[in-house]
């Protein structure tokens, strides 16, 4: 394969650091992914199932190498990648994270580090699992070349408390990363028999798309943003057996346009309201007049 060839063979990386209040669920977890891998479903290249036992002690095995050359050419991803976090967007989301969790992951020759491994382990709680997996360990080596061993450390560190954090919860908690020359989706789950979470982030050079959304036996609510540096548009809902709400924004410099609307069984109403900055000038002018 030629390396024009290499730069087009991959579109796009991914990444997942999924964790479990289980002992043994990572490694189901794997079980159930080599499975998907056999039958076309998902494509991984490296997979690791890290858990802590009752008494604290942290253990981890890889599956080692499993690629089959598709991810090769992912270093043109990871410049296209750090063209886009240059940038206002990335600043505001911390997007970058998702390909240095990736770095950090990486092992010197091949597979994921020891150390890192031993580092999420560290972070769990005892009695509880993890599995990770990436696409393309190129990715992983062309983004440890390129970043700092401080922002990887950090990264991963940051990672490792998230998935802390859900554990002491309760809650099974997935962290997925997908990155291509275009951008970066990163997107978290986390649940358990009460309450469900999903938030996630997309990051183009074009503008941001965040959103956040639970969900529990009483009803449900989101949030939604998107930005492409000049407008900012929003929507936000409820819902429960009993009632409704939703509410959709666009705000500008000019001004803001606001809709909203409610529904109970019993009654429904709606509304819009226009927004636009006071202009100050006019009362300059006003002043100057009189004088």
């Amino acid at each position: 394969m030629s390396e024009q060839e290499q730069e087009k063979a991959v579109a796009g990386v991914g990444i997942l650091v999924a964790a479990f209040p289980e002992e043994n669920a990572g490694e189901e977890a794997l079980k159930a992914l080599k499975q998907a891998r056999k039958q076309r479903q998902v494509y991984f290249e490296d997979a690791a199932v890290i858990r802590q036992d009752a008494e604290g002690g942290v253990h981890y095995h890889e599956t080692g190498d499993m690629s089959t050359g598709k991810g090769a050419g992912a270093g043109a991803i990871v410049g296209g990648l750090i063209g886009i976090l240059g940038g206002p967007a990335g600043i505001v989301i911390g997007a970058g994270a998702g390909a240095l969790v990736g770095g950090a992951l990486a092992h010197g020759d091949a597979g994921f580090a020891d150390d890192s491994l031993e580092q999420l382990g560290v972070a769990l709680k005892p009695g509880t699992s993890a599995v990770a997996l990436v696409t393309s360990g190129a990715f992983l080596h062309a983004v440890r070349k390129q970043a700092d061993d401080a922002q990887l450390r950090e990264a991963l560190g940051n990672i490792g408390s998230e998935l802390s954090a859900r554990l002491e919860e309760g809650k099974s908690v997935a962290l997925g990363m997908v990155l291509t020359e275009e951008g970066i989706a990163v997107q978290e789950v986390a649940a358990n028999n009460e309450v469900a979470e999903v938030i996630g982030v997309v990051v183009t050079e074009d503008g941001v798309l965040a959103g956040e959304a639970v969900a529990t036996e009483e009803g449900a609510a989101y949030a939604v943003a998107a930005t492409d540096g000049e407008a900012v548009e929003y929507e936000v809902g409820a819902a429960t057996e009993d009632a409704a709400a939703v509410e959709h924004g666009v705000v500008t410099e000019e001004g803001a346009i606001i809709a909203g609307a409610a529904a109970t069984e019993d009654e429904a109403v709606e509304g819009v309201a226009v927004i636009t900055p006071v202009e100050e000038e006019a009362g300059e002018d006003e002043e100057k007049k009189e004088e």
